[in-house]
């Protein structure tokens, strides 16, 4: 027979195993209501493998220290700064780019011409100028 109600020790103790048996009977509805394996597989929670579950652990190791190698890979095959600027794929102001290539787009030449004839040019630039007179 049961320890009467008003008991602190019953009531509490009735009050436990309601609540396991709570607990209990929830964590039952969740494992019947739980997901097929090909289910979590689709939503990419298990990974589709046919390893045995001992070696899934290395695989997966296995499987990223090869995707590393590859981005490390390719990472090093692609080009620099300066091969982006010379395809005009990053862009620069033109006499940085002017400098960087060692190349002039025919507008900065022409106008670098124009200066250097009516001797206007700066210093640095004038000195640059030395072959611009004859082109005339």
């Amino acid at each position: 027979m049961p320890p009467p109600l008003k008991s602190p020790a019953a009531f509490h103790e009735q009050r436990r195993s309601l609540e396991r048996a709570r607990t209990e009977d929830y964590l039952k509805r969740k494992i019947r209501s739980r997901p097929e394996r090909s289910e979590l597989v689709r939503m990419h929670i298990l990974e589709e493998t046919s390893a045995e579950p001992s070696l899934q652990a290395k695989q997966l190791k296995l499987k990223r220290a090869r995707l590393a190698d590859d981005l490390n890979e390719k990472i090093a095959q692609r080009p620099g700064p300066m091969e982006l600027v010379e395809k005009n794929i990053l862009p620069v102001e033109s006499s940085l780019k002017e400098a960087i290539i060692g190349e002039e787009d025919p507008a900065t030449l022409h106008e670098r011409q124009l200066r250097c004839r009516r001797g206007d040019g700066e210093g640095s630039l004038r000195a640059s100028c030395t072959g611009c007179v004859n082109l005339g």
